[in-house]
């Protein structure tokens, strides 16, 4: 019999042609998914793909099997949304998902002002990465994400609610610390450095906007990966690169780091709100009321 997981594992493969970027969006290691669709294969005596060193493409039995698996899908998907959805209904609970940032900005005051609105909602708050908060929202275990935008999907309607231009986190002994003089450093100048950052499989929207900027300032970065922003910090501090954070984030407490601005172009990091669009709640109308206004760059 096959399994669910075996079939967004090829459904996965079979959108990207890709084992890799497959991995990256299901955030699996690039071996289970190739174990997975091998597994899918096996139970259905039959490849499914295609492949060569150079490109991946669908067998006749793939192009069958992707037809019908995303009807498949859709139709598990939504009874899945609906069954969690009328649990959280009937048990008074109205999930919240939030990265950090978001801790840092509009998010304490909009669940304050939710919470004496609906006094009679357990609200529960979740602190999770956007990835995981994208997957929880699309199977119904949340309700309403504050996560990092972009966020790339159309089942989910989401509003920037606050922007941030990015500052530079490097050791206290870096010789460029000689050249300020309550100046802004160009980003350019950083080219040789080791750029620690999150993976891109973990937040997306920051990855790829710290390689954008670093394109637009004429370099490509070598890249460390780093999960926590406080580990990200502990490799900074001790010499192995320099990292971008927030705005707002406090470093007070590492003797060894220095934060520094930038000129433009610098990182941009977007805080968003995000639900399903086919969500019936009527929560959603307050959380829309106390999130979606204009918003200005810090």
């Amino acid at each position: 019999m096959m399994e669910i997981k075996e079939l967004r594992c090829f459904n996965c493969v079979a959108e990207t042609l890709s084992f890799k970027r497959a991995a990256e969006r299901l955030n699996m290691s690039q071996p289970v998914v190739t174990k997975t669709v091998a597994q899918l294969e096996h139970r259905l005596g039959a490849r499914l793909f295609e492949r060569t060193t150079r490109r991946v493409s669908l067998t006749s039995a793939g192009v069958v099997l992707r037809r019908e698996v995303q009807e498949l899908l859709a139709h598990f998907d939504r009874v899945q949304r609906q069954v969690r959805h009328t649990i959280g209904v009937q048990s008074g609970r109205f999930g919240i998902g939030v990265v950090p940032l978001a801790m840092q900005t509009m998010f304490p005051q909009v669940v304050r002002q939710f919470r004496e609105m609906h006094l009679d909602i357990d609200v529960e708050v979740q602190e999770l990465a956007t990835d995981a908060q994208v997957k929880a929202l699309l199977s119904a275990e949340l309700d309403v994400a504050f996560l990092l935008a972009p966020v790339a999907s159309p089942e989910l309607e989401v509003h920037v609610i606050h922007e941030e231009r990015m500052r530079l986190a490097i050791p206290v002994d870096h010789p460029h610390l000689a050249q300020l003089s309550n100046c802004e450093i160009p980003l350019a100048a950083f080219a040789s450095e080791t750029f620690i950052i999150p993976p891109r499989m973990r937040n997306p929207g920051v990855h790829d906007e710290i390689i954008r900027s670093c394109a637009i300032a004429g370099f490509r970065p070598r890249v460390k990966d780093c999960h926590e922003a406080d580990s990200c910090l502990g490799l900074v501090e001790a010499g192995l690169g320099v990292s971008f954070i927030a705005n707002q984030m406090e470093c007070d407490a590492r003797p060894g780091i220095r934060i520094i601005d930038l000129e433009q172009p610098a990182p941009v990091l977007a805080v968003a709100v995000a639900w399903r669009r086919e969500d019936p709640s009527t929560f959603l109308e307050t959380i829309r009321r106390l999130t979606i206004r204009e918003s200005i760059p810090a």
